[in-house]
């Protein structure tokens, strides 16, 4: 490095970290047995903080927190403690709550049905290989599936949505795919399952064109496995770079959008669900975060994605100057046309952690060291 650059970033070094605002800490609870686990769930409002108290052996208890009085409105006893959390919602009216978990030993799940007032259990779901609360017919549902695998590699999926205020049935569907990825009917070459398996983009082959003699390009489709439906008809004009994001998916099956850090470390794409590419441009400098932190999640209608960043201590500016900085964690909401806005920061105090975003706060949970499940202190943060 020549003599000019080194005092060019040095002198950079000295400049105040652009973030977003620190947010306030108004609540926190450092459990004196057992933990909290990682699922947590803010109501529509934002007035209402579920989360999980936890031993995994011998309690589980559901809590819900008041964010305005900080008082806990509501404690729900769950029979068999070592079912393993893996969702909480609210319905959104708030009325109930959906307690989606996993058997540890047989590794299926299902889900359970509480009132959000009483605590009552209301109803228990049945029993799939996967289960996801989304967004199915203009309500939220749960989704329950099952894969069933031939010797020959065909795949016979099974899909029930019931919805979530009172568990009952809405659709269910059936769709068998061959080894070769491909279904019968609709005749399409499966590329990507999306969340819940309740849709799937795949390929179609383009149909001849007569006058011109040729055959025109696939295009691809989004398929409805419970109305059957087809939508989002699409010819990739820039084959290249429509491949290339659609071999990012695997990824990322869970989400309908996503972001990912490059392969090269240097810039922030955001694919939309239709998988145009696009750069995500922050407010805080990139060369000071750690490139492998990004954490994203995105909300059980799939409208809004959150996602946070984390300052990496020995960043190249902090090295210049010869101070490390502190390590934080920065919490961003991406909004519509692919902008990030700043929710806030936390210091870590140099420990894992998770975190869940609502109406006007945002819950941070300080995982336990060692111990990949569940942390030592849950905190709210105002925004």
């Amino acid at each position: 490095m020549t003599r000019i650059a080194l005092v060019a970033l040095v002198a950079l070094s000295q400049l105040t970290i652009a973030a977003p605002a620190h947010a306030k800490k108004t609540w926190s609870f450092s459990p004196k047995r057992g933990f909290v686990d990682d699922q947590m769930a803010f109501d529509a409002s934002g007035n209402r903080l579920a989360y999980i108290h936890t031993d995994s052996a011998t309690f589980l208890e559901i809590i819900v927190l008041d964010t305005q009085s900080k008082q806990k409105k509501l404690k729900i006893n769950v029979d068999k403690p070592r079912r393993v959390p893996r969702a909480l919602s609210f319905t959104p009216d708030g009325s109930k709550i959906v307690f989606v978990w996993m058997d540890g030993y047989k590794g299926t799940h299902a889900a359970m049905l509480f009132d959000a007032s009483s605590g009552k259990l209301l109803k228990e779901s049945k029993v799939g290989q996967k289960a996801r609360v989304l967004a199915f017919g203009g309500q939220q549902v749960l989704v329950l599936r099952d894969d069933v695998a031939d010797k020959k590699g065909n795949h016979r999926h099974v899909v029930t949505a019931y919805r979530t205020r009172d568990f009952r049935r809405v659709k269910a569907a059936r769709l068998a795919v061959g080894a070769d990825n491909r279904l019968r009917k609709p005749k399409l070459r499966l590329i990507y399952w999306e969340p819940g398996h309740v849709t799937l983009v795949g390929l179609r082959k383009g149909r001849y064109d007569r006058k011109r003699d040729i055959r025109l390009p696939d295009r691809a489709v989004r398929y409805h496995l419970l109305t059957r439906k087809t939508s989002w008809d699409y010819a990739p004009k820039k084959l290249m770079a429509w491949t290339k994001v659609i071999n990012m998916r695997p990824k990322y099956s869970e989400q309908y959008r996503f972001l990912k850090v490059n392969d090269d470390y240097t810039k922030l794409y955001y694919v939309d669900r239709e998988n145009q590419l696009s750069t995500i441009a922050l407010p805080v400098k990139w060369v000071l975060y750690e490139h492998k932190s990004l954490v994203q999640h995105e909300t059980w209608d799939g409208k809004t994605l959150y996602f946070s960043m984390t300052i990496d201590p020995v960043n190249k500016l902090a090295v210049a100057r010869q101070k490390a900085d502190k390590e934080r964690c920065d919490i961003y909401r991406l909004d519509d046309g692919g902008k990030a806005t700043p929710i806030g920061k936390v210091h870590t105090g140099k420990r894992k952690f998770s975190w869940i975003v609502g109406r006007s706060h945002f819950a941070y949970l300080r995982k336990l060291k060692g111990f990949g499940r569940g942390g030592k202190t849950l905190e709210l943060h105002s925004y």
